[in-house]
């Protein structure tokens, strides 16, 4: 348990709790398809969730065995590999089938059914590819636990007792000892007899005491405790962590003063889409006559994210540009190759050229265009096809003179320089109304517009060997899809524009100058490039151009408030695969957090760099994961600016004023009587509560795994308590 302070964050949290609301993100940025080809690179596989579970005779256990299957080079989630599922020790079968494929997050799983002989299961996955790797899980079937008899009816906090019964195990881990959820320590234990020292951190009350393996339980005994229990001193902007796996940290919470205290329960698990039981359980002082747990059940099962058209396509790509730059630099005959300099002209305006306009696996759009305008830094030319009345010379300088002035030397600034692989001078922006005919009539969101990668490698089929946005085309009818007037994509396109340029920034820096053999894990790119939207709209707010600066913000403010009006049921390293809106919102407002805390020049630093994901962000601020995590969403509900209040804060950024009124993220309140809530969260997710003890009293609050056990080492389950008032 670690204490410590940080201001007084009163203000900022009372600005916080407010009603959730949110508005809908009409756009996701996409870039990147689905591979033609794909060559298994060396993996590496790893315990997901599902290890360390109890069952009884013949019972399916309730949660899945999950592995995750990431490249041993690139440590990123490695999709289409088969995963062999195997019993290697005592009395069990697989109950789902005995081999499954990983999906896009890299996670494979299957169920187990337990036999009859009592005694350890040992249930091994084994990833098959060029080199195949293995991981054991540790299971345990066992009889039900019978509690008969305790050495005392009265006990104090702190104080051994002895508890009497059968089918205890002698091994100490194992026996869970619960005083109404809350775990005590046993010390000693045989077949009959277990010693377990009582929770310091309990009230004077009477408590329900139980013995539990996982979710196998005994019956309850009635157990007076006594006074003497620990209270914490906590002053206002004091922090508390709880975060050992196996739950034996309680903290006793003072009510006097009016005292409220945000609990935020969260795992700091990497492994997306695995899903992670907890229980939280609360003790009021108050409650003398004996527990009257208020038990609720929050989302046992994750929901699953909302499909989204452009998130979909996003996927596709990313994983073709990942397998394109892993063939590249991993093969002998690759390994350093730069791409091939193939030399273009500077455009002119009335140039006619013909560019290749991915669509599918194998399936490229020939499309002629002619150069309507061309910039200092852009060239846009525009498809001979597109429908009539789209935009006119002006449109396109409005765009050109935002790019050269602003987009450009922003995102430069901030991310690196982009390649000029055709000595042009210039990046091409193609409007097309191929990318129009890319989004289904009727799909949720649609594609804006993208970057691919594809076109920086110049040997590969269908790259246009040169720096190259595309964009759809105002098409008012809807000839090509849904109807997009002129006047929406006015508003829309110059944000795409900011996000796809840091995206080829990004892969320039990355694979083409340092040769990494993938792009940047989704979420993390994805951050990025939002964040140069928002640098974009900083550098208008700081010229007083109003117009601008929400142009360029709308769209991480509304992927923001959708992300904070759903915390518990989105992980911020994308469990879907595909990167969701609210997801996404995720990612900007981890990014914007990592550029307070640690520098303006962060983003720089992780795009000029070959790592990924988790391993990019603890190598660039020197703090491990889960420390970066539980500060970041102190600092999400805090909402304290001012660099007196970091870590837990925003400290140039007031999010109440950037997010707006009302604000999306509001704690659930659990007050002052007993409670129990129960649930499942992503990893990398979090669910916020308000605990209020009586004026008079305490509350006793204590996060363990599912069944009130212990939780999975893998879960990384941590629990934070700060006092707010």
């Amino acid at each position: 348990m670690i204490v410590h302070p940080s201001g007084d964050p009163t203000r900022g949290r009372r600005s916080a709790l407010r009603s959730v609301g949110f508005t809908a993100v009409l756009i996701l940025y996409a870039c990147g398809g689905d591979p033609t080809t794909v060559l298994r690179p060396p993996v590496e596989i790893f315990v997901a969730a599902g290890d360390q579970q109890y069952g009884t005779v013949g019972q399916t256990l309730g949660t899945p065995l999950q592995v995750e299957v990431r490249a041993l080079t690139t440590q990123l989630p490695q999709s289409g590999v088969q995963v062999a599922w195997s019993v290697v020790e005592g009395d069990a079968e697989i109950a789902g089938v005995s081999a499954t494929i990983s999906d896009s997050t890299g996670l494979a799983g299957t169920s187990v059914r337990l036999g009859t002989t009592i005694g350890d299961v040992v249930i091994r996955a084994t990833a098959q590819g060029q080199s195949p790797a293995s991981v054991d899980f540790q299971l345990f079937l066992v009889d039900h636990p019978v509690l008969n008899d305790m050495s005392v009816a009265v006990a104090l906090p702190g104080e051994s007792i002895i508890l009497t019964g059968e089918n205890f195990i002698p091994e100490l881990g194992h026996n869970v000892v619960l005083f109404s959820g809350v775990r005590g320590e046993v010390t000693a234990a045989t077949p009959s007899e277990l010693v377990v020292r009582v929770p310091s951190c309990l009230p004077e009350r009477d408590v329900d005491v139980s013995v539990r393996f996982g979710t196998v339980g005994s019956s309850s005994l009635g157990l007076s405790v006594g006074a003497g229990g620990e209270v914490a001193a906590l002053g206002i902007g004091d922090v508390v962590d709880a975060f050992d796996a196996p739950g034996l940290t309680c903290v006793t919470l003072p009510g006097a003063g009016g005292a409220e205290y945000v609990l935020e329960v969260h795992t700091t698990s990497n492994a997306g889409a695995a899903a992670h039981a907890w229980t939280l359980t609360g003790l009021s002082s108050s409650s003398a006559t004996g527990p009257a747990l208020r038990s609720e059940e929050v989302q046992r099962r994750p929901s699953e994210p909302t499909p989204d058209i452009a998130a979909q396509w996003d996927a596709r790509l990313r994983e073709l540009e990942r397998t394109l730059t892993a063939d590249r630099w991993s093969t002998p005959e690759g390994a350093g190759r730069g791409p091939a300099s193939v030399i273009q002209p500077a455009p002119q305006v009335n140039d006619v050229r013909t560019f290749q306009v991915y669509r599918n696996p194998g399936d490229f759009a020939s499309v002629t265009a002619v150069a309507r305008y061309v910039g200092d830094r852009a060239a846009f030319f525009v498809d001979q096809d597109a429908p009539e009345g789209g935009y006119t010379s002006d449109d396109l300088r409005a765009f050109s003179d935002q790019f050269d002035h602003v987009i450009w030397p922003v995102v430069t600034s901030a991310f690196g320089d982009p390649s000029d692989l055709d000595a042009n001078e210039r990046i091409v922006i193609l409007f097309t109304p191929v990318v129009n005919a890319l989004t289904p009539r009727g799909a949720t969101g649609f594609i804006g517009g993208f970057f691919f990668g594809l076109d920086l490698l110049p040997d590969e089929t269908g790259s246009n060997a040169g720096e190259l946005f595309y964009s759809l085309v105002p098409d008012p009818d809807g000839e090509y899809s849904d109807p997009r007037p002129k006047s929406a994509l006015q508003e829309i396109t110059p944000a795409v524009l900011s996000h796809e340029f840091q995206h080829m920034v990004n892969f320039n820096e990355r694979v083409l100058l340092r040769g990494a053999q993938a792009n940047e894990a989704v979420w993390l790119s994805e951050g990025l490039a939002q964040f140069a939207e928002e640098l974009v709209a900083r550098s208008y707010e700081e010229a007083g151009d109003v117009e601008n600066t929400e142009l360029f913000r709308e769209g991480v403010r509304d992927r923001s408030r959708r992300y904070l009006g759903d915390t518990e049921n989105v992980s911020l390293i994308i469990s879907s695969g595909n990167g969701t809106l609210e997801e996404r919102g995720a990612g900007y407002l981890y990014t914007a957090y990592l550029t307070d805390r640690f520098g303006s020049d962060l983003p720089g630093r992780l795009a000029r760099t070959t790592r990924t994901g988790v391993a990019n962000v603890e190598a660039e601020t020197g703090t491990p994961w889960r420390d970066v995590l539980s500060d970041w969403w102190a600092a999400v509900v805090l909402d304290e600016p001012g660099a007196d209040a970091a870590p837990l804060a925003y400290p140039s950024v007031d999010l109440q004023g950037f997010l707006g009124d009302p604000f999306p993220l509001q704690p659930t309140p659990l007050g002052g009587a007993d409670f129990e809530r129960m649930g499942t969260l992503r990893s990398s997710s979090v669910a916020y509560y308000i605990v209020d003890p009586s004026e008079s009293g305490t509350m006793t609050v204590r996060l363990g795994g599912e069944g009130g056990g212990s939780s999975a080492p893998q879960a990384g389950l941590r629990m934070r308590i700060i006092r707010v008032q």
